[in-house]
């Protein structure tokens, strides 16, 4: 299955639960719910490779499933993850927390940004910079921070399909498109005149 195809299948899952989990009035405590899980496949990657394996079937599978997550989870969680076995999509599960977790986070009222930055920001400065871009924002934002030397310095902030390219590589290279170019540096001059 390529990655588009996957990410595809697991939005579908994780708005299924949450809508699901809307009509139920439980939300949270599917995300709740949804952390313990995550938290059991990083802590214990056989777990994952076993729901993903081909070489077991799903009445094996729900049985592990009921096994660890009983008194544990509630029953709309472990019925979600008994579908999810049985269309043989346990090889998805980390996809689908995670797309759950950013459905969580936007019902919530939180908004996604990536920030690009050509060195790594303290802990400091990335608490700053969200703090700093969610007053602006004027809302509650979850921070992505990518590192990427090419961009030389400055910053590129992305949010939903807004983009803000304020890196060095970017300015040079508005500058050297203005240089090469230099009619279109009048007409928006002339422009802004008149």
């Amino acid at each position: 299955m390529n990655t588009g195809t996957a990410a595809r299948l697991a939005d579908l899952y994780a708005q299924s639960l949450l809508d699901l989990a809307q009509e139920a009035r439980s939300v949270e405590s599917v995300a709740d719910d949804l952390e313990v899980v995550a938290d059991l496949l990083a802590r214990q990657p056989e777990l994952g490779a076993f729901l993903a394996s081909p070489y077991f079937d799903e009445p094996a599978k729900r049985n592990l499933i009921g096994k660890v997550f009983a008194g544990r989870l509630r029953a709309i969680t472990v019925n979600f993850l008994s579908v999810v076995i049985d269309h043989n999509r346990g090889g998805l599960l980390p996809l689908i927390l995670e797309r759950y977790r950013q459905l969580y986070r936007a019902y919530q009222g939180y908004e996604p940004v990536t920030v690009t930055v050509a060195r790594d920001l303290s802990p400091g400065q990335t608490d700053k910079l969200a703090q700093d871009l969610a007053e602006t924002m004027r809302t509650k934002i979850d921070l992505e921070v990518r590192v990427d030397a090419s961009i030389l310095g400055g910053i590129i902030i992305r949010h939903g399909d807004n983009l803000l390219d304020n890196s060095v590589r970017g300015r040079l290279a508005r500058t050297v498109a203005q240089v090469a170019n230099p009619e279109n540096r009048y007409k928006h001059d002339t422009t802004e005149k008149g």
